[in-house]
C-alpha cells in the first residue's frame, strides 16, 4: 500500500475516532440508542463526504480513464451530498434540542433522509454508466471509419508495389483513401450497413490483387462499388 494512502486511512480512522469520542463526552446524556443512532448518522456522512471530496481514496476524477465518466456525475454528487448533510445534521440538532423525540421516530426521519443520499448515489452511478455508454459508442463508431481507411491504405500499398496497374484505377484508389477524412462517425444502422458493404467490396478488391492473372474487370466492378458505398456513407450523419 502506497503511503499516502495508508495516511489518508489513517487520517480517515483518526477523523471517526474523534466522532465517536466527541458523542461520548458532549452527549453523554442522551438515551444510548439515540446516541448510538446520532454517531452512526454523522459517521456515514463524515465518510461520505471524505470519500468523495478528498480525492484520495476514490479519485474525483480519473485521468487514466478516456471516457472520464466520472465527470458526468460530479454535480449529482456534489448536490446530493450537501442536502444529506443539510437534512442529516438538522435533523439531529431538532429532534435533540428543540423538539426532542424518541428513537423509533429518528430512525424513520433518519432512514428516510438516508434514501435521498442513496437515491443519489444511484443516479450519479446512472450518470457515469451513461457517459461511459455514449464514449464506447463513439469509439466503435470511429473505430469502423477507421477500418475502412485501413483497408482502403492496404489496396493503395498493394497498388503501388505492382506494375502495369491502370493509371485511372490507381487515381480512383488514391481519391477514395483521399476522400475517408469527410466521413463522419455515425450512431444509426445505416452507417453501420454501409460500412460494413464498404468493407466488404474493399476486401474483395484487395483480394483480386493476388489472383493471377489479375481480373482488372472485376477490380474496376468492385472500385465503383467502393465509390457508390462512399459517396452514400458520406450523406449519413447521426441522428
Amino acid at each position: 500500500m502506497k503511503p499516502n494512502k495508508l495516511f489518508t486511512i489513517l487520517l480517515l480512522l483518526f477523523g471517526e475516532a474523534l466522532i465517536i469520542i466527541g458523542f461520548l463526552y458532549f452527549a453523554k446524556n442522551l438515551e444510548l440508542k439515540i446516541l448510538i443512532l446520532n454517531i452512526a448518522v454523522t459517521s456515514i456522512l463524515y465518510f461520505v463526504c471524505f470519500v468523495y471530496f478528498s480525492d484520495k481514496i476514490i479519485p474525483i476524477v480519473d485521468i487514466k480513464e478516456k471516457s472520464h465518466s466520472s465527470v458526468g456525475s460530479l454535480g449529482i454528487k456534489w448536490v446530493f451530498v450537501t442536502i444529506y448533510a443539510i437534512l442529516a445534521i438538522g435533523a439531529m440538532l431538532i429532534l435533540n434540542t428543540v423538539k426532542p423525540l424518541g428513537f423509533t421516530g429518528q430512525i424513520i426521519i433518519q432512514g428516510v433522509i438516508l434514501f435521498i443520499l442513496l437515491l443519489g448515489i444511484y443516479f450519479s452511478i446512472y450518470a457515469s454508466n451513461k457517459v461511459h455508454e455514449v464514449y464506447t459508442e463513439e469509439k466503435q463508431n470511429r473505430s469502423r471509419i477507421g477500418d475502412m481507411k485501413k483497408a482502403t491504405n492496404d489496396v493503395k500499398l498493394r497498388i503501388d508495389q505492382m506494375k502495369g496497374m491502370p493509371a485511372d484505377l490507381i487515381v480512383r484508389i488514391t481519391t477514395l483513401l483521399d476522400n475517408m477524412r469527410f466521413i463522419s462517425p455515425g450512431d444509426n444502422n445505416d452507417a453501420i450497413v454501409l460500412e460494413t458493404d464498404y468493407l466488404k467490396e474493399i476486401k474483395t478488391v484487395h483480394d483480386c490483387l493476388f489472383e493471377i492473372p489479375i481480373n482488372y474487370e472485376k477490380i474496376t466492378e468492385n472500385i465503383s462499388n467502393c465509390e457508390r458505398v462512399y459517396n452514400e456513407r458520406k450523406k449519413v450523419y447521426s441522428n
